[in-house]
């Protein structure tokens, strides 16, 4: 079996720093998780490729974080621009969707409506930082803002799903 070589380690630096937090953002764009992982290694083969276009120190992991979202970004621009004609298939399959048969499917789906209810910035750090176990140091170096700015988020987004998923609840007569 060939064995591949390794990595350079600042890129194993950055991938380890910076791939759940990559991930979680990708993920608040709107890609599907699986789509995300994948965006996300594509934006650390893109830097690696045009490492030499940055224009800071490769340790300084807010420039670094900056410089990767922005790369994510346009990424995820284009993989969106190759899915627009499954766009009408997508919502065909949505609208299809079974019904929630049992009360763990049901309160999953208030869960789901609750945080499509939420602000983009509210989904985007709960992701992050939840779902990816990204700290808010590193959720706040890739967004480009303080770490007090996301833990903010964080309450406001926590306090906010709360109130929706409560709302839903009394709506569809479901109980905690």
């Amino acid at each position: 079996m060939p064995s591949h070589p390794p990595l350079d380690p600042q890129l194993e630096h950055w991938i380890a720093h910076f791939r759940g937090p990559l991930v979680g953002l990708l993920a608040s764009w709107g890609a599907d998780w699986q789509s995300a992982e994948d965006l996300a290694m594509d934006t650390f083969a893109e830097a690696w490729l045009g490492h030499q276009r940055l224009r800071c120190d490769p340790s300084d992991l807010e420039a670094v974080g900056a410089w990767l979202r922005g790369i994510a970004h346009n990424l995820l621009r284009s993989y969106r621009r190759t899915l627009t004609r499954v766009t009408e298939l997508d919502e065909a399959t949505a609208a299809s969707t079974p019904q929630p048969n049992n009360e763990r499917d049901a309160r999953q789906e208030v869960l789901r409506q609750a945080f499509a209810e939420l602000r983009i910035e509210h989904q985007e750090v709960l992701r992050m930082h939840y779902l990816e176990e990204t700290t808010a140091r590193e959720v706040a170096a890739l967004l480009g803002v303080t770490q007090k700015t996301i833990e903010m988020r964080l309450y406001q987004a926590r306090r906010a799903l709360r109130h929706f998923a409560d709302k839903h609840l009394r709506t569809t007569g479901a109980e905690r």
